[in-house]
């Protein structure tokens, strides 16, 4: 296991060849729009592209680019797949997703982050308890359990850094 901080909102690598530039950041932005990430995680039915609008502004400003596919950044993956990203930071190589709490979507993430040739950082922004109609779960620390031990396929990138809201 990689590095882990205890203060809001939580963080670890679950791989780290080399330091992702904007973590700090990153987790700056979470902490900046706390309470309305919180609504939109404890509120059933409701979408991460949600999440995504309330912190579009300030990631822009980072440098990132939002909703990329290789129509707005030629060459993000090969010619005839068609993903997208959250974000994506071009000069740092920095891909980040946003999920509401479907870890079928962070595995399909993890697949194109590994996929792209340009992405050397990958950030996985997640929720810190997933809230259902009837039941909660802790999604941040399952969705570490779950990922901690899968080096091959995280060799494909320098970092997978993930990030609780």
């Amino acid at each position: 296991m990689q590095k882990s901080v205890q203060n809001f909102p939580p963080r670890r690598y679950l791989h780290q060849m080399a330091i992702n530039p904007t973590e700090n950041k990153l987790c700056e932005i979470v902490l900046l729009h706390q309470d309305a990430l919180a609504d939109i995680r404890n509120t059933p039915f409701r979408k991460s592209i949600e999440a995504e609008k309330v912190i579009v502004n300030e990631m822009c400003q980072l440098g990132f680019l939002h909703s990329v596919t290789n129509r707005k950044y030629e060459g993000l993956f090969k010619k005839g797949l068609n993903f997208e990203v959250d974000f994506y930071h071009p000069e740092l190589q920095i891909a980040v997703e946003i999920e509401k709490g479907e870890i079928n979507n962070i595995w399909k993430n993890i697949c194109k982050f590994g996929e792209s040739s340009v992405i050397r950082h990958g950030v996985l922004i997640v929720p810190v308890i997933r809230q259902g109609q009837q039941t909660s779960s802790e999604f941040y620390n399952n969705a570490i359990k779950r990922l901690c031990n899968m080096e091959k396929v995280f060799s494909l990138i320098d970092s997978l850094l993930i990030i609780g809201y």
